[in-house]
């Protein structure tokens, strides 16, 4: 993977996940799917208040607090990001991914061949958000309407 740049730029969204224990995400990001750390926003008691992660240009998200003090994962989350797995040569760099995230423990579905022409892998990180890293697969890719037949079937048919 390229080495991820720090600068800022403009974003139309930075998905937000509140989270029970932003360091412990911070980490778990940084460790198994590979973000970085861009900012941290911390009180003068060194409570983290807010953590700006960047894993590729233009995916970036927003750590922050839950606003609750419940321990468990948040209920009936219902938040998917989809990430584009890779800049270039796709189908290898996302099963080397899934293979590395599976062997750090994390919860991955995949991956999946697509009736859409992607290949995904589906990651649940610790406060139960499901993360879609995906890529297009030009050596299945089909013509629009065999893509739109095969996506009325549903996945896996």
């Amino acid at each position: 993977m390229e080495p991820i740049e720090h600068e800022i730029y403009p974003m139309m969204l930075f998905p937000t996940l509140e989270v029970r224990d932003v360091e412990a995400s911070v980490d778990w990001y940084t460790r198994v799917l590979g973000f970085a750390l861009v900012y941290r926003m911390q009180d003068p008691e060194g409570r983290t208040h807010l953590a700006h992660l960047r894993r590729l240009k233009h995916q970036d998200i927003l750590l922050v607090p839950r606003r609750d003090d419940r321990a468990e994962p948040c209920p009936g989350v219902t938040i998917t990001l989809a990430f584009a797995a890779e800049a270039v040569d796709r189908i290898p760099a996302l099963d080397a991914f899934a293979a590395r995230v599976a062997d750090a423990g994390a919860v991955i579905e995949g991956p999946v061949d697509r009736p859409w022409n992607t290949r995904d892998v589906v990651v649940r990180d610790p406060d139960g958000y499901r993360l879609v890293f995906t890529t297009p697969d030009f050596a299945r890719m089909r013509d629009f309407e065999t893509t739109m037949r095969d996506v009325r079937k549903g996945p896996g048919k």
